[in-house]
């Protein structure tokens, strides 16, 4: 990476088909078992030399907090890490929610660590990348080398899905957030297994918003996710729930064509946004020099 040079890069959302709480550990941390798949949904970064030798954040946010940005402590800790300075301008283009159960912020971090790396040729390992990833939050180590995962621990143990072939996803927002923090005070711990272990439609349309164990406390605090549910299934979702800690709804249709027909109708629904995607079967961070 050289001076006068600029690098744009995207990172991906994720969603949770089912969230399994197991128990609360004595750390105030909870075991999980969880999926991590991620989806067509995508943040935008661009990064450059900063000529003030600092580190600069700007974007399409209000209110950006530099240090408590996931995208500057990723910084920080390479920072830390190889004991060099990175100055750099980075701009932000979100268009995915935050605080909307989607790995938004995650994704950013993970994917900073990752193209970094690359561009500054650290030689840091996959295997560091993760350690120093957790650092920064239980999904973060997901991102590293996002694919479809079945994860344990705190979601930071991953092991990788069968493949399957990609589902026809409608994403709800319902217009506000809800923090990890607010939803893990009110969890339910269910202790239940995995509800599905094949990817295959019959088996998807078994799923149940219950299989999400924050689905039923917060669906109580915000009857607006119940709304956003039974709007998908009305419109042909073969199964819809919470993803992670919410506020996103996820509805899963059976084709394309039935998902945007889904997408036209409730776009008319006042303070929603709507997001039409796809899950992937994996996903790079290939850098673009412009």
């Amino acid at each position: 990476m050289q001076p006068g040079e600029c690098y744009r890069f995207s990172t991906p959302a994720k969603i949770n088909l089912f969230l399994r709480i197991q128990k609360k550990r004595p750390d105030g941390y909870h075991e999980l078992l969880l999926d991590f798949l991620p989806i067509s949904l995508f943040d935008h970064i661009e990064l450059a030399w900063s000529p003030s030798e600092r580190l600069e954040l700007e974007g399409n946010l209000e209110n950006l907090d530099l240090e408590q940005n996931l995208i500057i402590k990723a910084v920080r800790i390479l920072e830390t890490e190889t004991g060099q300075t990175i100055p750099l301008r980075i701009r932000l283009e979100k268009q995915i929610p935050s605080g909307a159960g989607l790995g938004g912020g995650s994704g950013n971090a993970a994917g900073m660590l990752v193209v970094l790396n690359q561009l500054l040729e650290l030689s840091l390992a996959e295997q560091r990348l993760k350690e120093l990833a957790l650092q920064l939050g239980a999904d973060v180590p997901f991102f590293i080398s996002p694919q479809p995962s079945l994860a344990r621990g705190i979601g930071e143990k991953l092991s990788p899905l069968p493949d399957f072939v990609p589902l026809y996803l409608l994403l709800v927002h319902p217009g506000f957030a809800i923090s990890t923090a607010e939803a893990y005070q009110a969890c339910h711990i269910s202790g239940q297994a995995a509800p599905i272990a094949q990817y295959h439609m019959a088996d998807i349309a078994r799923l149940k918003p219950e299989m999400n164990d924050f689905w039923a406390p917060l669906s109580r605090r915000y009857p607006e996710l119940e709304t956003c549910r039974t709007a998908l299934m009305k419109l042909g979702a073969r199964a819809a729930g919470l993803s992670g800690s919410g506020s996103t709804v996820f509805g899963i249709f059976d084709t394309k064509i039935n998902r945007d027909l889904a997408s036209i109708s409730l776009e008319k629904e006042r303070g929603w946004r709507v997001f039409s995607c796809e899950t992937l079967r994996g996903f790079s961070y290939p850098t673009q020099n412009t």
